[in-house]
């Protein structure tokens, strides 16, 4: 089920996922980060978008597969647990969404883009009972094939 589709100018080359009442929704990234792809803490992920700020097409799906997309460059997994209406976007635009509570594996791929798109990205929340972190296919920009943290220090 779709949940939200709509252009995004990506800024600092991430998309950010966060509970609306979060206190500081940044992330500091490593090296460690940036090869898997993901940076994350409880109740807030920011995922990587390969050398590019600029125009992108964001759709936040409900699925019941985790598996990635056969046409997905890259894909990335981690567990979120879905407590109150989510802000999803990037730096400096992001959006709320209304996502079904409880426990999820948010995968997070990129796909090719079209003319006005560089890439078509898709948040995919599967409902499951204690997800893991994964990296699910290596390419631009997600280059360690395993995850090499699950954690990450928030911005202040």
């Amino acid at each position: 089920m779709i949940l939200d589709d709509v252009p995004m100018t990506v800024d600092y080359t991430q998309i950010l996922v966060y509970g609306i009442s979060h206190p500081s929704p940044s992330l500091l990234w490593t090296d460690e980060h940036v090869a898997q792809g993901f940076a994350w803490s409880e109740g807030l992920v920011s995922f990587g978008v390969p050398d590019h700020d600029g125009q992108c097409r964001l759709q936040v799906v409900e699925e019941d597969s985790p598996g990635p997309d056969p046409a997905a460059l890259w894909a990335v997994q981690v567990p979120f647990a879905v407590n109150e209406p989510l802000a999803i976007g990037s730096v400096f635009e992001t959006r709320e969404v209304q996502v079904p509570l409880g426990p999820h594996a948010l995968v997070f791929e990129g796909m090719a883009g079209t003319e006005d798109d560089a890439y078509f990205l898709r948040l995919r929340f599967v409902p499951m009972q204690r997800p893991g972190f994964a990296v699910l296919k290596t390419g631009p920009g997600v280059t360690s094939p395993v995850v090499l943290r699950d954690d990450a220090e928030i911005a202040q």
